[in-house]
This record gives C-alpha cells, structure tokens and sequence, in this order.
C-alpha cells in the first residue's frame, strides 16, 4: 500500500532528535517500490539534482548521473574487492551512479524490481564493506527517488534542466510517496543532528561508512 503524504519543511534552527522517533512509520523500501515501474534508460545518461531529502543532517544540493557500467569497471570492481566481497555476482552489475561530491557506486540488481545492492568506491578503501540496500523509481513527470533501504532515508532529484519551482518542492517530492519527519529541501538550512545507534547495532566500520554516504 502507497502512502498519501503531506511533506513540511522544517524550520532553519529546528532540530530532530531519532531517539524521540520510531521509524516503525517511515515509509519502507517494499511500500517505496510498490506499485512502480522500472525502467533503466529513464535513469541512465540524464545529469539529475537533488531537490528534497529525507535525512538528519545538512545536504547541500549537487548533481548525480547514472551510466551502465562498461565491462572494464565492473572487472575492476571484482578483482580489487575479491578478497572482501566472495558473495556477489558481478554479472548482476547494471548501474554506475557519479555525483558531484566525488563519490560513486556500482548498483547489482537484485530479485526484487528497483532494489539494488550497492557497492560504493569508499570499498576501495574501507574493509569489512557493510551490505548496502539502495532502491530507486521514477515518477511522473520525470522525478527520481533514492532510498536508503535500511535507514530508511531518501532523496527527490529532477533533470537539471526541469527542476521544479522553488515553491512547489515539498508538493514534487510528494510525487515519490515517501512518509517520514525528516523532509526538507536545500533551500533550508535546519541544524545537522548526529544520527545515534543503540549499542553494538552497528560496528565503527559500518558507521563510518554510512556517516560518509548519508552525506550525500
């Protein structure tokens, strides 16, 4: 089931502790992607912005393109993260995402349509790379959403050259029917709250690495 949202921006000081919040009412990854179509060449080879997210800290707006990856990357991927990563499939390969913050990620396709495992660059240099669930959709009139499937955090992007208005970026990325208290667009400027973990859920590596990539 889809939900019906009703997005609000947040004020420029206003702060949100998680701890007060259970995510138990955040849209997840299988409700992002139910009912969706996906359709690779709607991604590929379009330079899209990021317009809204739903995340705790401060994103700047920058610029994300996707491609589908040639041979020569994908085997760079697999001979230099062999020894880390033995259970992928690298046939299963089917996105490279670039972005203006100088990070990328390969993108595997999964079983489920628009869900995909991805391995990002910081692998070459982090070890013990933690399993990343990425999901993506587009929606009408050409929007595309990004959702961290297990923080349960996400991001709206159009074209560069079909953004939407400044005035109507709440109601645009209302298109995406995602529900959480985090959303907000660049436009504003609310203060960056540490993300917390209860204790032992998640090892020093893993939370770097998802520190470093929520920064997108």
């Amino acid at each position: 089931m889809l939900w019906i949202l009703s997005l609000f921006i947040t004020s420029a000081t206003a702060e949100f502790d998680p701890r007060n919040v259970s995510m138990e009412n955040w849209t997840s990854c299988e409700q992002f992607l139910s009912n969706c179509t996906h359709d690779i060449d709607k991604i590929v080879d379009v330079d899209w912005k990021i317009f809204y997210f739903w995340e705790p800290t401060t994103v700047n707006s920058y610029n994300v393109r996707f491609s589908k990856p040639s041979v020569g990357l994908v085997d760079r991927y697999r001979v230099e993260l062999a020894k880390e990563l033995k259970d992928v499939n690298w046939t299963d390969a089917e996105l490279f995402m670039e972005t203006g913050i100088d990070f990328s990620a390969l993108y595997l396709r999964t079983n489920v349509t628009g869900l995909y495992r991805i391995i990002p660059s910081l692998a070459f240099d982090m070890p013990n790379c933690p399993y990343l669930a990425f999901a993506l959709k587009v929606v009408e009139p050409g929007y595309l959403g990004i959702m961290n499937c297990k923080q349960r955090y996400a991001f709206a992007l159009a074209p560069v050259d079909k953004m939407p208005h400044n005035d109507h970026l709440a109601e645009a990325a209302a298109r995406l029917m995602f529900q959480s208290p985090l959303g907000r667009s660049h436009l504003t400027r609310p203060k960056p709250v540490q993300q917390t973990y209860e204790e032992d859920d998640i090892d020093d590596d893993e939370m770097e690495l998802e520190r470093r990539f929520n920064s997108i």
